[in-house]
């Protein structure tokens, strides 16, 4: 049976090119720009994943949810056994088949017909295997005598199409990939189409990453927030998007720490009456309650701009309060390696209750003529 589980998995990217560009020595001078870089042995490291820790098994479909540099992609390459981890632990039962580049392994020295063979026997089929197949790889790529010349001598389309037929003849119990794969003319995308739909039922595991919350709404049953190298939450689809729309790529809501911390939701949960971030926004958001990572509602008792949208119903505006205040709370304790934006307005019109400071997250500037209040500590 198809299993994954990812334990404390870090990934660190050395950058090797940026030795003498004035840009990193910069930032490694001033401390600004991306807080996930730091300096290694003379080059610089990228913190391309942090802590990560994943359990995927048999009939899930995950959607990878996040911005343009959350990690998604990295940890697709980290299942895909592409990068190594630094630290953590990687434990995957089942044969798996990566579609992040279908075209990855192909010798263009080679014909079409000697590539079958190549990338068959890379993702480990015998050669009696490959000819058992053989015949339909070849019809459906539909390349004619082509198959029978170097793949050099293809158009783009044809590599792909050739690439494609290869990876979705194989029976793969764990299938990643980056985006939904859409190769050749219109004629041919149709019947890829169908051919994908039936490669990725056939699977018992599928990782998915894309932009498109259609797509993962209509292929996934179970979805992860990423940001900043980070998975943020790991829930159900609808939860997972519903979080991204309210709070965005933001760390302060986790339904497993959520629960952790609330006995009472913990149960509600169990007995299946409601989510975690149901909870959270229908109750939890208007309770004194602690949500995760040092944040406690309590926080927010006397402060006029959440409790006004509150009192008006607005879910969404006490969320964004909450997002706008929570990385300049001292007690909230963000994810290693977060960085904010240097122009990340500072919320000078909170005031924090007795015994609690406010603090300047990572990246964040004071800007010019801006004196910061008294509840910041110094």
């Amino acid at each position: 049976m198809a299993d994954i589980l990812l334990e404390n998995v870090t990934i660190d990217i050395p950058v090797f090119t940026a030795e003498n560009r004035s840009l990193r020595k910069s930032l490694l001078r001033f401390g600004g720009g991306d807080g996930r870089l730091k300096q290694e042995s003379g080059h610089v490291v990228a913190r391309a994943l942090n802590k990560i820790n994943l359990h995927l098994k048999d009939g899930d479909r995950l959607g990878l949810v996040g911005v343009n540099g959350a990690g998604k992609t990295t940890l697709l390459r980290v299942l895909a056994g592409t990068y190594p981890p630094v630290s953590g632990r990687i434990r995957a039962h089942g044969r798996i088949a990566s579609l992040l580049d279908v075209s990855l392994g192909l010798d263009y020295e080679l014909s079409g017909l000697q590539n079958i063979y190549l990338k068959g026997m890379f993702h480990g089929l015998s050669r009696r295997d490959i000819d058992v197949g053989l015949a339909e790889v070849i019809d459906f790529a539909d390349l004619g005598e082509f198959i029978n010349l170097p793949v050099r001598t293809y158009s783009s389309g044809m590599v792909l199409r050739l690439a494609f037929s290869i990876i979705t003849s194989l029976v793969p119990d764990i299938i990643l990939m980056d985006e939904w794969v859409s190769v050749g003319d219109s004629h041919f995308i149709e019947r890829a189409t169908q051919r994908l739909e039936s490669f990725v039922g056939k699977s018992s595991i599928l990782v998915l990453a894309s932009h498109s919350e259609e797509l993962i709404r209509k292929v996934c049953n179970r979805a992860v927030l990423m940001s900043q190298g980070n998975i943020l939450n790991d829930g159900s689809v609808a939860d997972v998007f519903h979080q991204y729309h309210v709070m965005g790529p933001q760390p302060f809501f986790n339904a497993k720490e959520y629960l952790a911390l609330n006995d009472d939701v913990e149960a509600a949960v169990e007995r299946g009456q409601l989510s975690a971030w149901d909870h959270f926004l229908l109750y939890g958001i208007r309770e004194p309650r602690l949500v995760g990572r040092g944040l406690d509602l309590a926080f927010f008792a006397k402060d006029a701009i959440f409790q006004d949208a509150l009192a008006a119903n607005d879910v969404s505006a006490a969320a964004k309060r909450l997002i706008a205040v929570a990385p300049f709370l001292e007690p909230v304790k963000l994810p290693e390696n977060w960085r904010m934006s240097k122009n990340t307005p500072i919320p000078l019109d909170f005031t924090p209750p007795e015994g609690v400071f406010l603090r300047l997250p990572p990246g964040v500037e004071v800007p010019e003529g801006v004196e910061l209040t008294a509840y910041f500590k110094r």
